[in-house]
């Protein structure tokens, strides 16, 4: 019984020294850059930016994001002052399929 408890302090004297070592700890992981794909069309935007506005009736908008796709280009934008993301999914000929808010709503 002895040995057993001689055992344990050792290996909770080894946990600690461990976690309070001076060793580096790792660096949160940076986000990802923006992705400004410039071959999303003009009419692509122009509509995402429209549908966005009307449905958020929010005049304030701002592109953050766009990826292009020759099904459907996704178009991510900030609206507001905070700058609430929200994505649009648009065909290269400026029709919109969807329209959808990426903000944590259970936080508001």
């Amino acid at each position: 019984m002895m040995k057993m408890r001689f055992v344990l302090a050792i290996s909770a004297a080894g946990f600690v020294s461990a976690c309070t070592s001076d060793a580096p700890r790792p660096q949160p992981i940076a986000a990802m850059p923006a992705l400004m794909d410039e071959s999303v069309p003009q009419i692509s935007r122009d509509a995402c930016l429209r549908e966005v506005g009307r449905t958020t009736n929010n005049p304030d908008l701002t592109i953050l994001e766009m990826v292009y796709s020759e099904a459907n280009s996704q178009v991510t934008i900030g609206v507001g002052p905070n700058r609430a993301r929200w994505q649009c999914t648009v065909s290269n000929s400026g029709i919109v399929a969807g329209v959808m808010s990426l903000t944590n709503e259970g936080t508001l």
